[in-house]
């Protein structure tokens, strides 16, 4: 577990998060949705975790992946102004998957 953590540390200090926010803009979807190693890897994750019935983890994948969606139609480049109409889609998407996550993993329980 502690190689784990230090492995995560190691990454998170050589990437800083602007550089970070970079990789996550230039992510392409469907390119990602169009390799069929990215479906080697998820169909099975998915098929055990549907057939586990563990949708709370199902959800909190998804919630990421949104998260991660939301991150890329808003920010901006690096240097550039975020615009007004950005940051408040962006505050209100992440008030929504917080408040759905919230409502499913405890209030639902």
């Amino acid at each position: 577990m502690k190689q784990l953590f230090n492995s995560i540390y190691d990454f998170l200090a050589a990437n800083d998060f602007p550089t970070l926010l970079e990789a996550c803009r230039k992510l392409e979807w469907s390119q990602l949705a169009r390799s069929a190693y990215t479906w080697l890897i998820v169909l099975p994750i998915l098929i055990f975790l549907l057939w586990t019935k563990k949708f709370k983890i199902l959800i909190a994948i998804a919630s990421f992946f949104l998260f991660l969606l939301l991150l890329q139609k808003t920010m901006t480049h690096a240097g550039e102004t975020l615009s007004l109409q950005d940051l408040l889609i962006f505050l209100s998407g992440a008030v929504a998957l917080i408040g759905l996550n919230l409502y499913l993993f405890l209030v639902r329980e």
